[in-house]
């Protein structure tokens, strides 16, 4: 049994957390890994920002961030505290 997530594994739970599809023992590690990674609640706060704002284009439910696009922010945001 995992005790304790990555930064890559954590950005992956936050996008399936906004898609409902995060089961509750995943949302426990998430929510373990947040309580001490401030990179990982920044992106989770940025990540919630841009769905609002993408709300108001009709995007709501059906925009997904592409894999490649997840990972350049990565490496922008955390450069290589990850």
């Amino acid at each position: 049994m995992k005790v304790k997530i990555t930064c890559k594994q954590a950005v992956d739970y936050i996008s399936k957390k906004e898609e409902k599809k995060l089961s509750p023992m995943d949302q426990v590690l998430l929510w373990k890994h947040l309580a001490i990674c401030r990179f990982c609640r920044m992106f989770t706060s940025q990540n919630k920002t841009i769905i609002k704002a993408l709300s108001g284009f009709g995007h709501e439910q059906d925009y997904h961030l592409p894999e490649e696009n997840k990972r350049q922010i990565l490496e922008a945001a955390f450069q290589g505290n990850a």
